[in-house]
C-alpha cells in the first residue's frame, strides 16, 4: 500500500535468472538520470520478498544520486536454495553490463548495493565479476551484511534473541540456504571464503550494535582491506539489524 514519491517513475520487466527461470526487475528512475546505475538486492534471509521499506530505499537511493536503480526479485528459500539467488544476482548485473545501451547506463558505473542476506550476493557480485569476464562494479555497499556461514563470532554468541534478526534466525537460513550444498557450493555462498579477485571497487558497509552479525560484518572489511581501493566502516550505535527499515 506504499505510494511511490514524487519524483521516480517505477517500470517493471523480466529477464532470465536461475536455470532460465524468469525473474522480475523493477526500474526506479528518477527525472533526468545520469549514465551511473544501482542494482539493489535486498534482504531478508534468502526467503522473504522485497519489503515495501526496501523499495522505498531504492527510490530514495536513485532520487538522491540521479540513477536509475534496479531492485530484482530472486528466487528465494525454501522452494530455491543456494545457488538460485546467487545466479539470480549475477544474471541482473551481467544483465545490466550487456544490456547497457538498452538502458541508457554506463556499464562501468554500476553501484552494487545490498542488506543483509541482499548484502551476502552484492560481496559475491564484486568478489566473482572478474572470473565471470564481468568488469567491476565501481563501488559495492554493504548493510549489516551475511558473510560467513561458520557463525563463530562472539556477536553470534552475545545475540541469539534480538528483534528483526538474531543467531537462531541465522543458524535456520544458512542451514536452508545450503541445502544439499558441496564444499565449493558453500565457498561461494559464504563471501568470507570467497576466493578474492586482484581488486574491489571501493567498499562502505554498515554494521549494527545489537545485531548477531556485527561481528563478521566487521571481519569482512577486515578481510577485503588491502584488496579493496578503499573500505568505509560504519559501526552504527544503539541500533540493532533492520533499525533502518523499523
Amino acid at each position: 500500500k506504499i505510494k511511490i514519491p514524487p519524483g521516480v517513475v517505477v517500470r517493471e520487466f523480466s529477464i532470465g535468472g536461475y536455470a532460465g527461470e524468469q525473474i522480475k526487475v523493477k526500474e526506479i528512475s528518477p527525472e533526468n538520470p545520469c549514465d551511473r546505475a544501482m542494482l539493489v538486492l535486498h534482504g531478508g534471509g534468502f526467503g522473504y520478498k522485497t519489503a515495501p521499506s526496501q523499495l522505498l530505499h531504492a527510490c530514495r537511493y536513485a532520487k538522491s544520486l540521479h540513477c536509475r536503480a534496479y531492485l530484482i526479485d530472486y528466487h528465494l528459500l525454501p522452494d530455491y536454495p543456494f545457488p538460485a539467488a546467487y545466479e539470480d544476482a549475477m544474471a541482473a548485473y551481467r544483465y545490466m553490463v550487456t544490456h547497457a545501451t538498452e538502458l541508457d547506463i554506463n556499464p562501468d558505473k554500476i553501484i552494487v548495493l545490498g542488506d543483509s542476506a541482499g548484502g551476502a550476493l552484492a560481496a559475491n557480485v564484486c568478489n566473482m565479476a572478474q572470473a565471470k569476464g564481468l568488469p567491476m562494479p565501481c563501488c559495492q555497499v554493504l548493510i549489516y551484511p551475511v558473510v560467513d556461514y561458520e557463525m563463530s563470532t562472539k556477536s553470534m554468541r552475545l545475540f541469539a534473541d534480538t528483534p528483526m534478526w538474531n543467531a537462531r534466525k541465522n543458524k535456520k537460513m544458512w542451514g536452508m540456504y545450503l541445502k544439499n550444498a558441496t564444499d565449493k557450493d558453500i565457498n561461494i555462498a559464504a563471501p568470507m571464503k570467497n576466493v578474492l579477485p586482484d581488486i574491489l571497487p571501493p567498499t562502505y558497509i554498515e554494521t549494527t550494535e545489537f545485531d548477531c552479525l556485527r561481528d563478521e560484518g566487521i571481519a569482512y572489511a577486515q578481510h577485503i582491506r588491502g584488496v579493496a581501493k578503499c573500505v568505509e566502516l560504519n559501526e552504527t550505535k544503539g541500533t540493532i539489524h533492520g533499525y533502518d527499515v523499523l
